[in-house]
């Protein structure tokens, strides 16, 4: 240990970044965001599952001698991990006053943005995958780049459909995923503008070249890697030792010491679990940990090896080993493209999946039903060796490992001939996505008699489970379909879920238990070429390869009956989408702090409805950092009241007693959010739970209610009721001397494109292109006594309230273009101006 540093370096955008007080509570997007003020990484769901925090974080391989480029989820990355690694986040590939890069200008100019907020993410993913790539991406590999990035509000076609002309599919079909069969070549669809939306024609050219460059001093020297890392915060200490005997005494030293790769599991576990860990220890640097070794009876994996990188070395013993001794291989080939997100593979690692245990665990099943063989060792005991088998798990995430012990690799054995093995998932969506229930089978035949077997399942109990009773009945049976009703039996005896078994469906998951083991038998009969009696509408497709999405777009223009100059009804690209696909639209979150600035965590409800009895401050406000509380005490009355007006019949804090699961009962106020957020975790609510009305509908009748659920079958457009008044609009419409036109209007743009409609609006009122036309956004020293922007409402008030504005300047306007009807515009306007026509007008509609 003579390398020790306490310093973090880092490239982020291609400049250095040095930081000598890093915490390791840190995330790299808390990081960006609160340090560097680099907001267009946002921050959505907090636990890798959205996308919006994607980065691409790069390093240099000396083996290889060249940069290795992924997609990172920065909301869970600790910052003090990326030590010695460069970061580009969305700011850095292109922007507003640059030059916008292929991908923002695709998914800008394609209507792939829609509120915009997850689009950086969705940028930054297929950015990584085009700087990861050694070769023109194909569809599935667009699909695969984009697996962890969800869009709740644009859909997925126009960004696909863009996203299209950057791969091979451009070259075939002119961005149709449809190919050959695309309705503008077998001439379905008759349109006669140049209208298509998606060829790469329009695009700027996508050149690796005009990249950043991977940051020289990265590739000159190793001390970076070589170094000894110690990084201290308040409450959590990191370390990242370089040898397997650092890493040994660490461990002895700390045995409760977390081991972080890729931190896609403790990461969750201490923002949503209120888990804590003094010492944490990154591995990824130790040589033994980092193997994957290609050996007589098997592969060797090392602990610290990533998903993505066992997937890429696994397939090229596809080409060069044969078949029957690849099984195994190929089964996990199979699952980890549904393995997560492709974010969250380029980081978690072989041994965390393993020792975090979760019964729904993708690989785990494999590695059982393979009887897969582990090495741990530690300081005090030396090597051990685990074969994974019923033993060793040993409850709820839970196993057989000494505290001290590290996992030093995994052993995945060949496959002999006449052995077939195969793993299935099934999730509520296929990616990205846990398991409901998987299995994974092995069985080694001899003249069609089954020889021996393993069949393991997760989902159905506290930990993988091997259904013993079930591989003992099959053992020294014949493989026909007499086989399937005892073995149906026998699954049921072997995985008993109870009526209350955590995850719900019990009947669904034992019915999927039976189903998993016919795609098995189905699988095995197939390859010994058994004839079913039953085998129509049976589908051979087992955990197929990755869909193709295809998609369609319909829409009608007729150019012969339009204006040119009329929007109204076009495709135009909404205002804000070259600004959200460059990270420069400004969300509320991204507005800059003030230098004293204070941040409010709340404290919400465990109960559903229940009675206060009291609530206990007094820790949280010993907290260094925490100013002060508020609660239903500072607002007294009728302030603590909130509602659509002119009816408050909800609480800003709840009083006496909650009537909903997470309603806020206090707000703590702090003076960072991290000491916020730790605070708000020691105030103590006392309940008294109150009888739900569920309880008083069981007393009457015959069956007991688990639950109810309602859900509306109507939905009213605009306000109504005691809230008519709200169906009102205004608008201003301010017309310049050189014929350009500034509007502001009372509705709040958030996605839903109101601002490129209200452009719409007025260019066919007026007369004039979109170009002319720029929005003001919304404020109340522009438009006053807004209306909420609600009720699927907005677009039609706010409209007719510009429409109205446009007749005013119009009418005005018309004297003069009666004398001159020849005239332009721009013509009319400045003729309008030195007549001293007010050029200035307020709509109104209601």
């Amino acid at each position: 240990m003579e390398n020790i540093t306490s310093t973090l370096i880092f490239f982020v955008n291609g400049k250095k970044v040095v930081e000598t007080k890093a915490d390791p509570r840190w995330t790299l997007l808390y990081y960006l965001r609160n340090k560097l003020d680099l907001c267009g990484t946002k921050l959505g769901c907090a636990e890798g599952g959205c996308g919006a925090c994607t980065v691409m974080v790069s390093k240099y391989d000396y083996v290889k001698k060249s940069p290795l480029h992924m997609s990172v989820n920065a909301c869970l990355c600790p910052v003090v991990s990326i030590h010695g690694c460069a970061v580009i986040t969305v700011e850095g590939i292109g922007s507003t006053k640059t030059r916008l890069h292929p991908v923002q200008e695709r998914i800008a100019k394609n209507h792939g943005s829609q509120c915009g907020f997850c689009t950086p993410g969705i940028v930054m993913s297929v950015y990584a995958m085009l700087r990861s790539l050694e070769k023109t991406p194909d569809e599935s590999d667009l699909e695969i780049a984009l697996q962890g990035n969800l869009c709740r509000c644009t859909g997925y076609r126009p960004i696909l459909e863009g996203l299209m002309t950057l791969t091979t599919c451009d070259k075939i079909s002119n961005g149709c995923s449809m190919g050959n069969k695309c309705c503008m070549k077998t001439k379905k669809i008759e349109n006669d503008t140049e209208d298509n939306m998606s060829s790469s024609s329009e695009f700027l050219p996508y050149d690796p070249s005009q990249e950043p460059i991977f940051p020289p001093e990265l590739v000159l020297t190793k001390e970076y890697d070589e170094e000894y890392l110690i990084f201290r915060g308040k409450k959590t200490t990191w370390y990242r030792p370089t040898s397997i005997l650092e890493l040994l005494e660490l461990k002895y030293k700390y045995p409760y010491a977390r081991i972080i790769v890729g931190n896609t599991e403790v990461g969750v576990e201490i923002k949503f679990k209120n888990c804590q860990y003094p010492v944490m220890i990154q591995p990824n640097k130790v040589p033994e940990l980092n193997v994957i070794k290609k050996c007589i009876k098997g592969i060797l994996v090392g602990a610290a090896v990533t998903i993505d990188k066992l997937e890429n070395e696994l397939k090229k013993l596809l080409d060069i080993m044969p078949d029957h001794k690849i099984q195994i291989i190929k089964s996990i080939l199979e699952m980890i493209p549904w393995f997560a997100s492709k974010q969250i593979r380029n980081v978690a690692c072989i041994a965390g999946n393993i020792i975090t245990g979760s019964p729904i665990s993708d690989l785990n099943p494999i590695f059982i039903a393979a009887r897969c063989q582990l090495k741990v060792q530690s300081k005090k005991n030396g090597i051990r060796f685990f074969k994974m088998d019923k033993t060793f798990f040993t409850g709820y995430r839970q196993n057989a490992l000494q505290p001290d012990e590290v996992v030093i690799d995994l052993f995945i054995p060949f496959t002999q001939k006449n052995t077939f093995f195969k793993s299935i998932k099934q999730s509520r969506r296929k990616e990205d996505d846990i398991a409901l229930v998987n299995a994974a089978f092995y069985v080694e035949m001899s003249n069609n008699i089954v020889k021996d077997a393993e069949l393991v399942f997760g989902g159905m109990s506290a930990t993988a489970v091997i259904a013993q009773k079930t591989k003992s009945l099959i053992i020294n049976r014949e493989w026909s379909e007499s086989l399937l009703d005892d073995v149906y039996l026998e699954l049921l005896k072997d995985l008993p879920l109870t009526s209350n078994a955590p995850g719900g469906m019990v009947t669904y998951r034992k019915s999927l238990v039976l189903s998993l083991f016919f795609k098995f038998y189905h699988y095995v009969s197939n390859k010994l070429s058994l004839k079913m009696i039953d085998e129509y509408n049976l589908s051979n497709g087992i955990n197929a390869i990755t869909h193709i999405s295809k998609y369609a777009q319909y829409y009608h223009i007729d150019p012969n009956s339009q204006d040119p100059d009329d929007a109204v009804g076009k495709p135009l690209v909404h205002k804000s989408a070259i600004q959200q696909t460059t990270g420069e639209a400004v969300y509320c979150d991204d507005i800059p702090r003030r230098s004293d600035e204070l941040y409010l965590a709340v404290k919400t409800s465990t109960y559903a409805h229940a009675k206060i009895i009291s609530v206990d401050y007094t820790e949280a406000l010993s907290q260094p950092g925490v100013v002060t509380i508020v609660d239903e005490k500072d607002l007294p009355g009728s302030r603590n009241m909130v509602g659509v007006m002119p009816i408050k019949d909800d609480y800003v804090f709840a009083r006496e007693k909650v009537v909903n699961f997470g309603q806020i009962i206090c707000g703590l106020i702090a003076v960072d959010p991290i000491t916020a957020q730790d605070a708000i975790k020691l105030i103590h609510v006392q309940y008294e739970e109150l009888k739900p009305i569920i309880t008083i509908e069981n007393r009457a009748n015959r069956w007991k209610k688990r639950g109810i659920a309602a859900v509306p079958t109507m939905y009213g457009i605009g306000f109504s009721g005691d809230s008519t008044f709200l169906n009102q609009a205004g608008a201003l419409i301010l017309v310049y001397v050189d014929g350009s036109v500034l509007l502001a209007h009372g509705g709040v743009e958030m996605g839903q494109g109101l601002h490129t409609k209200m452009i719409q609006v007025a260019s066919r009122a007026l007369g004039i292109p979109t170009e002319l036309i720029h929005i003001k956004e919304t404020s109340t020293d522009k438009v006053a006594n807004a209306s909420p922007t609600a009720g699927s409402f907005s677009s039609d008030l706010n409209g007719m309230a510009v429409l109205n504005a446009c007749e005013i300047v119009k009418a005005r306007l018309e004297p003069i273009k009666k004398r001159s009807p020849e005239g332009t515009w721009a013509e009319w306007v400045k003729t309008a101006y030195f007549e001293k026509v007010n050029l200035c007008a307020s709509g109104f509609y209601a």
